[in-house]
């Protein structure tokens, strides 16, 4: 039950409060957050960033797939190694690098 303090205001069960005539107010000190409805820090999770991360990596991953690739079928070393074993197979087929003058 609410009491009075010796400046005849009516203060709260709990002595953090005084009633002003129109609504309660804080006696001193930093405002109290009523029981049960204390905030808490929400931790952040850390899969949005791991999942950005793998993204970006598999992105990398496959730019330098096909940059590898194409710097692989461009050498000449590659083309004349591929065009001896593709008619060693049959001497009839022609290279597709090396295309046969019309």
């Amino acid at each position: 039950m609410p009491r009075q303090d010796a400046q005849g205001r009516w203060i709260s069960d709990d002595g953090l409060s005084y009633w002003d005539g129109a609504t309660w107010r804080p006696i001193g000190g930093p405002p109290v957050a009523p029981a049960g409805n204390t905030p808490t820090a929400k931790a952040k999770s850390p899969w949005p960033a791991i999942l950005i991360g793998c993204g970006v990596a598999l992105v990398v991953v496959i730019v330098l797939g096909i940059v590898g690739t194409f710097a692989l079928i461009g050498s000449p070393d590659f083309q004349r190694s591929f065009c001896n074993s593709y008619t060693n197979s049959d001497p009839n087929l022609v290279c597709p690098f090396h295309p046969s003058s019309p």
